[in-house]
């Protein structure tokens, strides 16, 4: 039989390359574009790091190696699910800095810290979700850390002590929706073309912050005659998403000649990030009145976009696949809350009856 052709010559094993310094870099590299950066504080103004380099500057060098591993295992490959799990670690390293016991290492916090912890989130009001994100987080890193030759390890964490019960039909925390007049409202008050933008990209794809954020002009395709994003969405799921002709025409006008580089730029020229778009959204949301008590967030356009298509009665499995729920108990979360604000502003509304004429002897007389 004939031997293959153009294939190398076989070596034997001591000529084997070895992964040397060079591949060591590589992975660094990509770990480190992989976490990002975060703004030390939210101003524009306030520098911004590396996330892998802020977490090599608060942890003890076996630690941060325990962190890389457990960030970089295959639980956790979505670029934003490390991100929130990294600065969840940079919170444990700060309130062990703040007991003065830094930097961070593994087996220095302890159960009675913990504790304390937790009695300081629910001093300061923290809400039950991030709590117990944060909590499983610490755990989730020394259980992994156990595993992989840390035996003697105990986890401070213990879910019967410190995780916080959360109420799967509370409805008081969840994300506020915008209603559709409501929407129009904060729309008409975007002050520049990049703002109405903002508004209606999220809006209109139901996006995630850190996914427009992080789209480069290079996903910007045609597919079928239509302007579409070539996005990658939680879980590193790649979906090209067809742009409203609105939404095209205000990206045209943002892009203008550039042929490269962030599709979203800021006024200096820098790739828009989470917090930038955080301070415009607050920002039309306060000028349309809109959400009293309350921020306009990113996820508040998306939630509104999700209960706006239950109300036009699309299929719930549709809505699913188009908000990238994988779990389609969430899809329902939404369905439920919205079914329920209905049903308990009609009871209200029904009782409200027997008071019609009352607040009109106070505004005649007032008159």
């Amino acid at each position: 039989m004939t031997a293959p052709q153009n294939l190398p010559a076989a070596r034997t094993s001591g000529e084997v390359d070895r992964p040397g310094a060079t591949i060591g870099e590589e992975i660094v590299n990509h770990l480190r574009e992989e976490l990002g950066q975060v703004r030390l504080g939210y101003r524009p103004a306030d520098p911004t790091v590396w996330r892998l380099d802020l977490l090599a500057e608060i942890c003890d060098r076996a630690t941060f190696q325990a962190v890389i591993k457990w960030l970089s295992s295959g639980k956790r490959r979505s670029p934003n699910t490390r991100r929130g799990y990294a600065d969840d670690i940079r919170v444990w390293a700060g309130f062990l800095d703040a007991l003065g016991r830094g930097p961070f290492r593994l087996g220095e916090l302890t159960f009675d810290d913990v504790t304390s912890w937790s009695l300081l989130m629910e001093a300061r009001e923290a809400k039950p979700r991030t709590v117990a994100r944060r909590l499983s987080s610490l755990s989730s890193l020394h259980e992994h850390a156990r595993r992989r030759g840390w035996t003697d390890l105990i986890n401070p964490v213990d879910s019967e002590d410190h995780r916080p019960s959360i109420d799967r039909h509370d409805t008081s925390s969840a994300t506020p929706v915008l209603e559709k007049d409501e929407l129009q409202k904060v729309v008409d008050q975007a002050g520049t073309a990049f703002e109405a933008l903002v508004v209606s990209l999220l809006y209109i794809l139901a996006g995630r912050v850190s996914e427009m954020c992080a789209v480069n002009l290079d996903k910007r395709v045609l597919r079928g005659g239509r302007v579409c994003l070539d996005l990658t969405r939680k879980k590193h799921k790649p979906r090209i998403l067809p742009l409203s002709a609105s939404v095209a025409d205000l990206l045209d006008l943002h892009v203008g000649d550039r042929t490269a580089g962030p599709l979203l730029l800021d006024q200096h020229g820098q790739r828009v990030d989470r917090f930038e778009v955080d301070r415009i959204l607050t920002r039309l949301g306060r000028r349309a009145k809109v959400l009293l008590g309350r921020d306009l967030t990113p996820h508040v356009l998306r939630a509104s976009r999700i209960t706006h298509m239950i109300d036009d009665k699309e299929p719930l499995a549709e809505v699913q696949a188009f908000a990238d729920h994988s779990d389609p108990a969430t899809t329902i979360g939404y369905f439920t809350r919205r079914k329920a604000s209905e049903r308990n502003g009609r009871i209200v509304d029904e009782a409200d009856g027997m008071f019609t004429r009352v607040a009109a002897r106070w505004t005649e007389i007032a008159a």
